[in-house]
Parts: C-alpha cells; structure tokens; sequence
C-alpha cells in the first residue's frame, strides 16, 4: 500500500505538470502579440511570451496565494515565521509586478530586465502551481482503507492546552476511522504523534489524548502516544514500532488535505505501508497551507533548488549581457 501510495502521488506530480504546462503553453500562444507591444519588441517572439506567460501564472498563482494568506494572518491560531515569510513573499510578487508595469511604461528594457532576473521565481511559481494542482488530484484519487488496524494521526499547532480548529478537525476525522473499524477489528488502535514545539506548553500528543478522551468518547486504553517528533518525517520514524508489527496492519495516516501528498511520500521513503487520509481544512487557510507545502518540498531538496535557481541567473545574465 505505501509503495502504491507513492505511485498514486508521482502520477498526480505528472499530471499536474502536464497541466500546467499546456496551460502555460496556450497563454504563451495568447500573449506573444501583446507582450511584443508592450516590451516594444521589434517582432512577436516567443520566448519572451512565454518569461511573460511563466510570470503571470506564477504572479497570480504563488504570489496571490501568499497575499491571501497575509489577510489571514490575524485568523490564525498562532503565527509562526513562515506564515510571516509567506506573507512577505505575497508582498514582494505584488510589489515586483507593479515594479515591471511601472518600469514597462518608462523604459521597456528595464522591464525585459526584470523579468529575466526574477526567472527564479517564475519556475517557483510553475512549481507551486503544479503541487497545488498534484494536491488537488491527489485527494481525488485517493480512497480510505474499508477498515484500519491503526490509525495514525500527525500533530499540528496546540491552542493553549487544547487542539487548535486544525487539529481537530484531525483529530475528528482520526476517530470516525476508528470508530467504522471495531466491528472488524475490535482491537483497532489510535496513535497520536507530535512532541512539544518552543512556543507550546506541552505535547501535541498529550492534547489529541486528551481530545479523543474528553471529547470523542475514545478509551484512553486504546490510544498509543509518540511525544518525541517535531516534523512529519520523525512524526513517522519515532511511530514506526507503534504502527508496524503483528495487528497492526492496515495502517491510515491522518493529516490535513494539503498535507496529503507529502505524507504520502514521507511515508513510503520511511518504508511504512499505508494509505494517507486528508481532514477536511478550512478554503480560507487552503492558499497559504498549500504555499507552506511548497517552501518544505523546496527546503527538503534545497541544493537542488540553489543549483536550478543558479542556473537560470547565469541564463538570464548571458541573455541580458549577450544580446542588445
């Protein structure tokens, strides 16, 4: 199942980028035209329709994500220095894009210079783009177990002493699993992971126990603590013994919907089988969870991001310094 699961997230990869780019390509094809008028380009030129379509796409995606998520600031339960970075990064897109359209109207090759400069950002935005879309088809696809031997649910920010609306709504969904197994399996275990951030007075695990008790009418007895993890990879390392082993098969793994797809993987790199099972999350907090999602795909893999992000100033700059 986790390999299976893992097969199911790398075919909503491709998928989306297929999408994405067909979308980009026909507004290339739209663009060339305008973009030759307003760059005062001396003829239609597709390479530049098409920097101008990567950065429209990228503008109205990443950089409209992030501007919705700094209006959201103030409804969260706690704000964390990503969600400032992210909202920064809203920021600086709509200031970038008034920074071109001013730039366009005075001196067209200071907008082409722009535009090649920022490159970087553009593919970021593609490569949003293409995970919101690979999140989207993901969840689409993806089918809970009829019954689950144990039901894993990863941490989340705490209110206080209490799950935040969040984690809860993990929490929730963690125990209707639960719950639609004990007929088949009466002995079907919950287990609760997520250790103790800076900025929180005690374990996420201890909180969702607490919840799943006080609340949602679940025996104590039957829930199974890891209070050690502070990201979801050691969300799944430090529960591996609490998850794998005789009876403890099959095995749903709760999280957030935006959250699915990365678990998905998460899960079958550890070598854990299972199937991941997104909780439902509120459409004001999907744009900015999912730009989230973007910046721990881009810091898992970051020296391959500095290495493309360098490579495409350096093409940037031979455009600029190699042609008039």
């Amino acid at each position: 199942m986790g390999v299976r699961d893992r097969i199911r997230a790398l075919r909503a990869v491709l998928w989306s980028a297929c999408i994405v780019v067909g979308f980009t390509a026909l507004l290339t094809r739209a663009l060339r035209r305008p973009v030759a008028a307003w760059l005062e380009l001396p003829a239609p030129q597709g390479p530049w329709a098409l920097l101008a379509a990567a950065a429209l796409v990228a503008t109205l995606g990443l950089g409209g994500a992030s501007l919705w998520h700094a209006l959201m600031l103030r409804r969260l339960v706690r704000v964390r220095p990503v969600d400032v970075a992210i909202a920064l990064l809203g920021i600086g897109m709509l200031l970038l894009a008034v920074a071109i359209g001013v730039a366009a109207g005075i001196e067209p090759a200071l907008a082409r210079a722009i535009l090649l400069l920022a490159l970087p950002l553009w593919v970021a935005g593609l490569a949003a783009a293409t995970l919101a879309m690979a999140i989207f088809l993901h969840l689409r696809r993806s089918r809970p177990p009829a019954t689950a031997a144990t039901v894993l649910i990863l941490g989340a920010g705490l209110r206080g002493r209490e799950v935040g609306p969040l984690l809860r709504r993990r929490v929730e969904r963690g125990a209707q699993l639960w719950r639609a197994s004990l007929a088949a399996r009466p002995g079907a275990r919950i287990v609760v992971a997520g250790g103790q951030g800076p900025d929180e007075v005690r374990t996420e695990a201890s909180a969702m126990a607490d919840h799943l008790v006080h609340q949602l009418g679940v025996p104590r007895a039957a829930i199974d603590l890891e209070e050690a993890s502070t990201t979801t990879r050691e969300n799944l390392e430090l529960s591996r013994a609490l998850v794998t082993g005789p009876g403890r098969a099959p095995l749903a793994v709760v999280t957030s919907e935006y959250h699915a797809l990365r678990t998905a993987g998460l899960l079958a790199r550890a070598g854990i089988a299972g199937t991941v099972v997104g909780a439902w999350t509120r459409p004001s907090y999907r744009p900015g969870a999912i730009v989230r999602e973007a910046l721990a795909v881009a810091a898992e893999r970051r020296w391959w991001c500095l290495g493309i992000a360098l490579a495409l100033w350096a093409l940037a700059g031979w455009v600029l310094l190699g042609r008039p």
